[in-house]
């Protein structure tokens, strides 16, 4: 099952690279400047950004560190973050193909990893999270983002499998608490947890991983009839005949214990 999301997740995003390029939650969301006010990179770092996508996070923190390693599981992404890299004029980015969860770095290698919007992509998010804490030198960073979900477990599944529909790679998002406890598991401290919430149009949402009409109808529906407990993250509005909805994501900063 990990494989073939993994060949899901290659297949999804290597055709969306362009789209990920020019998105706007990607690549300038609130997240981003939060999650850089809060981890303030300093200028003799090694950083590492996991599933860089487009690479906008690795480039928002290139000014302010010595040097990012952009990784991720897809070539086409890496392709197009190359050449957001060079029309920059960024000097200290190098790319590398990698799977979040056999992180192709020796132990202790970084000051600071990033992971932004991808960690529900992971099948395996226990094994991702060993990895971070397996190259981050002690006392290194974690920079982290990914939207959350309700406790409530049917309400997480009815908001995973709409996800799933819209995008086959798609794997899991979890609750705040789960999230927070899969960190101190891995020996990390969590220090600042920031939640936000993110207004989608439908359509540009639904386009971005190329959903058929098909699809489109079947997410519609699922979102007229979503459950109570999600209808506060969710918060639907329908207004000149389209869908306007929302997602719950917070940033987190926590660091590894230094023994």
């Amino acid at each position: 099952m990990a494989n073939d999301l993994k060949a899901k997740a290659r297949s999804q995003f290597g055709a969306s690279a362009e789209a990920y390029a020019t998105s706007d939650v990607h690549a300038k969301g609130e997240s981003l400047s939060i999650l850089l006010d809060l981890v303030r990179p300093q200028g003799d770092w090694q950083a590492l950004d996991v599933a860089t996508g487009a690479g906008h996070t690795a480039m928002a923190f290139a000014p302010h560190v010595a040097h990012v390693t952009a990784s991720d599981l897809t070539q086409e992404m890496l392709t197009k973050t190359s050449e957001l890299i060079a029309a920059r004029g960024l000097i200290n980015v190098g790319t590398q193909v990698a799977d979040a969860e056999m992180l192709p770095f020796d132990n202790a290698s970084f000051d600071l990893l990033t992971c932004r919007l991808a960690f529900h992509h992971f099948p395996n998010p226990g094994q991702a999270m060993r990895e971070f804490a397996r190259v981050l030198k002690p006392g290194g960073v974690l920079g982290f983002t990914d939207n959350i979900v309700v406790p409530d477990k049917k309400a997480a599944a009815y908001y995973n499998a709409y996800e799933k529909l819209r995008d086959p790679s798609h794997h899991w998002v979890y609750p705040l608490g789960r999230l927070q406890a899969m960190f101190e598991d891995e020996g990390f401290k969590v220090e600042a947890a920031q939640q936000m919430s993110k207004e989608f149009e439908f359509h540009q949402w639904a386009d971005r991983q190329h959903a058929p009409g098909t699809v489109k109808e079947k997410l519609l529906e699922m979102m007229r009839n979503a459950p109570d407990a999600l209808k506060p993250l969710f918060a639907p509005r329908w207004t000149n005949d389209t869908l306007y909805f929302s997602l719950w994501e917070v940033v987190i900063l926590a660091k590894k214990g230094a023994v």
